[in-house]
């Protein structure tokens, strides 16, 4: 077997892995991790329903001269809980642009990549007799 001959079976045996073992890993995180965000969407709901019946209670509670007391520790829970669930949108907001969206792109980029990438090799090796390295990496470039 010639240099380059071992050089493309190389380079073959490496996309092939990155696309039958790497990128389909990578795509099941981006999956779950979208599962992930919709299930912290869905105690995002519940939790703003949990803070409209604990600001509704400190009303009732604050209404009252026996627990008034009540109340305001009721609505000091609410703030609190609303400071919680502000910052909770604000990280998810994060996860999704930062981390699930950027990592879509760039697998979809990849996949582009190593299949066209793919496609020139072999186009070429059935094509031509063999030819060097660098006349390859020139042709392999965009």
């Amino acid at each position: 077997m010639s240099r380059t001959e071992e050089v493309n079976k190389m380079t073959e045996n490496v996309y092939k892995g990155i696309l039958d073992q790497f990128n389909p890993s990578l795509k099941n995180f981006v999956t779950m991790g979208k599962h992930y965000e919709k299930a912290l969407t869905g105690v995002t709901v519940a939790a703003k329903g949990y803070f409209d019946a604990l600001v509704k209670l400190g009303e009732l509670a604050s209404d009252s001269q026996g627990s008034k007391e009540l109340g305001d520790t009721l609505f000091q829970m609410a703030e609190v809980h609303r400071q919680i669930q502000v910052q909770l949108e604000d990280v998810l907001k994060l996860f999704h642009s930062e981390l699930l969206a950027q990592l879509e792109q760039k697998l979809e980029l990849d996949i582009k990549y190593l299949t066209v990438s793919q496609h020139l090799i072999d186009s070429a090796m059935a094509a031509r007799p063999p030819f060097t390295l660098n006349q390859f990496w020139k042709q392999l470039s965009f």
